[in-house]
């Protein structure tokens, strides 16, 4: 931040709020059909967006079953960014999440931080889609969670086989759904995609545009063959049609990552000639392994090992590894018994670490350079001015949020002990990964049986955490008195949300793919089993292996009633403007279905972006300037020359590195 944007940031965060500021949404709304109720947005918001001015949060009422419309309610929670621009355009950008079991409201500055090139010109509106976390809190089985999930915990974290405790959880999660009055029937795509144009109409938009990730791409297929008004242009990004028996087409997932990487090599001559028929020969390599590993330095190399070091090129977090120039050479050595590259890969020396600018090497540079000892000094003062300057961004970005948080708790009348208990459950939301949050859930959930005490909660922080955020979770806790105290552990009795969040967000994704995807035989182990055997990419080891990937939905999905819409699996069609994005080493959905989802579409184009993974602008520049020229002009002639830099080469027998076409 520049000292101008803190001094407005402070300004923003200690002025009264402007009365004019949103006042249509704090009115009620825009569509007296669809009240809106605003509602703090989820902390921390400072230091990238300032609640009420630059973002504002909370619900719409929208009817539960849209065909019934003065029947039961449901709230859909959302999120309305204020586009940068003092002359916006009139149609904003609403975003459609995966899943479905993964809210974003929650989550105000990450979700923001995907759609700033979108942001320029036009509002941003993100909301979580009915029954899943903000926009179904009427749904947590508490009394079921607080059963059970001291016992789902302690077996994850033991790896132990779950099928019998997966079952009895669902199953009286369900049966307790159903005591409430809960219709999960209407849990469903086709009334998701209902609530879209209710939302857009109850913030004030005639006209809109639609970004889907994931499951956010079937919604938006289920919004376009429904066809409200006011649709302007939509992305599709990481594509999941409907029309496809997906989860039993999983495994090209794993397939299309490696044929659409490999076939350049394939339609190279130099390539071709130095790695013959080298995408058959990856696809052998791990039936090879698989039969005889092969002994390395560090360890056998088998398939696990194999697909540990292809599949995992990119992940859904964003990250990405650049293995892909070493792919044939990597399999070339490994059919005669050599570990060479896959060691180097193991190890983290390949792919080479990108150039860094240290302080170290600023200085190691200045010094080969051979600059006077004047003009070394200056180099000092310039390192230590640019030190000076991360720790001071860290300081603002830090005290702007302990701002941020303390002016809400003084508006909200919060005790420390509220205070405590939110930046507690957020921390526990930023561990990373689901194991480390399962861990601590489970002691978390077991002082719900404790008498309270400070130092039973500083134990738990510094069980489970480390660094800054142990330290300052502990001087929390020290500061909280004995009523403070006490209303800590009220709150663990009372609020399981943070530790119970991959297991909601299973059930939420089987809400929505037990009673759609699995109806009628559409998806089933069997079919599976079938079409990747008639595919023959992948050999009969592998395909043995994969299939389990569907074994928790044959598990879970017999408990559900089913309730398909009646032409849920034909080809859609639509005439809006579309663009398809894909990433060609997509783990989620193969790259090659984003042709497929829009076979039908009259005006649909298509981009595939090489070295990305799911959702595209999570993994380049050019893939949001992309998406960010459609939206501009969406029935413009698209500019997608910037995916053929993308490109990597390849490494040839010889060490050297030979470029590929696109």
């Amino acid at each position: 931040m520049s000292p101008e944007q803190i001094f407005a940031l402070i300004a923003a965060l200690t002025a009264e709020p402007d009365p004019e500021a949103f006042a249509t949404l704090k009115a009620g709304g825009a569509d007296p059909a669809y009240p809106v109720t605003v509602a703090p947005c989820a902390r921390p918001v400072a230091p990238t967006e300032i609640d009420g001015k630059t973002v504002i949060c909370g619900t719409i009422e929208v009817p539960f079953d849209h065909r019934a419309p003065d029947g039961p309610k449901i709230d859909i929670a959302f999120n309305l960014y204020k586009a940068h621009s003092l002359s916006p355009q009139p149609d904003p950008v609403i975003y459609l999440h995966g899943g479905p079991g993964d809210g974003t409201v929650s989550r105000v500055a990450r979700t923001i931080g995907f759609f700033e090139h979108l942001r320029g010109r036009r509002d941003i509106i993100a909301i979580d889609e009915r029954g899943v976390d903000s926009s179904a809190p009427e749904m947590d089985c508490y009394t079921t969670l607080g059963d059970q999930l001291g016992d789902v915990v302690d077996a994850r974290l033991q790896g132990l086989e779950m099928t019998v405790l997966e079952q009895d959880f669902i199953s009286e999660c369900l049966a307790e759904l159903d005591a409430k009055g809960i219709d999960i029937s209407l849990i469903n795509t086709e009334q998701n995609a209902m609530d879209v144009p209710a939302v857009m109409s109850a913030l004030g938009y005639d006209s809109y545009n639609i970004y889907g990730i994931s499951y956010g791409t079937k919604l938006t297929m289920e919004i376009l063959r429904q066809d409200p008004p006011g649709i302007r242009a939509a992305v599709i990004d990481g594509n999941a049609p409907p029309w496809l028996p997906l989860y039993s087409m999983f495994w090209q997932s794993h397939s299309a990552p490696i044929q659409l990487s490999l076939a350049p090599c394939e339609r190279d001559p130099v390539c071709a000639e130095a790695y013959p028929d080298i995408t058959a020969r990856t696809f052998a390599l791990y039936e090879t392994l698989g039969e005889a590993p092969v002994d390395g330095p560090n360890g056998q190399i088998d398939p696990g090992t194999l697909w540990g070091v292809i599949d995992q090129r990119v992940d859904v977090t964003g990250s990405y590894k650049a293995i892909t120039p070493y792919i044939p050479l990597m399999v070339t050595q490994l059919e005669q018994g050599d570990t060479t590259i896959i060691d180097q890969i193991l190890s983290g020396a390949l792919p080479p670490e990108p150039a860094t600018y240290s302080a170290e090497a600023a200085r190691a540079a200045a010094l080969a350079a051979g600059l006077s000892n004047a003009e070394m000094a200056r180099v000092e003062a310039m390192l230590s001015a640019a030190e000076h300057i991360e720790i001071a961004e860290s300081t603002v970005d830090r005290a702007a949020q302990e701002l941020e948080g303390s002016l809400d708790a003084d508006a909200r009348d919060t005790t420390l002990a509220e205070i405590f208990d939110d930046r507690l459950a957020a921390a526990i939301r930023a561990l990373p990964d689901q194991a480390a949050r399962l861990a601590v859930g489970r002691d978390y959930l077991d002082l719900r049986f404790e008498e309270p005490s400070a130092a039973r909660l500083v134990t738990l922080i510094e069980t489970h955490m480390t660094g800054e955020t142990a330290e300052a979770l502990s001087g929390l806790a020290h500061q909280l008195d004995a009523a403070e105290v006490t209303r800590v552990f009220e709150l663990i009795r009372d609020d399981n949300e943070a530790t119970v969040q991959d297991v909601e967000g299973a059930l939420q994704l089987y809400l929505y793919a037990c009673q759609e995807d699995f109806a009628d035989g559409w998806n089933s182990s069997e079919k599976f089993s079938r079409l990747i055997a008639e595919d023959g990419a992948w050999g009969p080891l592998m395909q043995e292996a994969i299939v389990d990937m569907v074994a928790s939905f044959e598990t879970a999905c017999p408990l559900f009633e089913k309730h398909p819409r009646e032409d849920w699996t034909s080809v859609g069609s639509s005439d809006r403007p579309v663009l398809s994005m894909n990433g060609e080493l997509d783990t989620q959905t193969a790259g090659v279905w984003g042709e497929l989802a829009v076979q039908d579409y009259s005006d649909a184009q298509v981009v595939m972006v090489p070295e990305s993974g799911h959702g595209t602008i999570r993994f380049s520049q050019c893939a949001k300037d992309i998406t960010a020229a459609f939206i501009e002009d969406p029935e413009g002639a698209l500019d997608t020359s910037c995916v053929e830099d993308l490109r990597l080469p390849v490494m040839l027998p010889d060490g050297t590195m030979h470029p590929l076409p696109y």
